[in-house]
């Protein structure tokens, strides 16, 4: 599952909400990897928990935000005119410049961390 409540790009997400003074819209952050775990366990299961982190390369700053508009935005953005929405994605592209200086070539490497938890039910 994607891990990534406290990457600058979801952050930025709740910086902006706050600065417009926008209701906190977004996601709740996930349970901690303990409370996972205790409650597999306790479940019976066999737990194996990993957290990996892939990094997308990412042409643009406009790139990173077509990326986040169908998932993470989204709460952010549903219910805001179309003025708003706009105001809202032209501060957000400015301090994604800050966060995510671009390569050598001209990319941005964006960082997603994901959690894997497998669990099997021991017999």
């Amino acid at each position: 599952m994607p891990d990534n409540w406290l990457e600058p790009t979801h952050v930025l997400m709740r910086e902006v909400a706050w600065e417009q003074n926008y209701p906190d819209r977004g996601r709740e952050p996930l349970a901690g990897v303990h409370a996972y775990y205790d409650i597999l366990s306790e479940a019976g299961c066999e737990v194996d928990i990993w957290r990996t982190t892939y990094y997308h390369q990412m042409p643009s700053h406009q790139a990173i935000i077509d990326w986040v508009t169908a998932t993470g935005l989204r709460p952010w953005l549903q219910d805001l005119t179309e003025s708003e929405q706009q105001l809202f994605l032209k501060r957000y592209h400015q301090m994604l410049e800050e966060q995510y200086p671009l390569q050598e070539n001209g990319q941005i490497l964006l960082a997603f961390p994901r959690l894997f938890i497998v669990a099997r039910r021991m017999e």
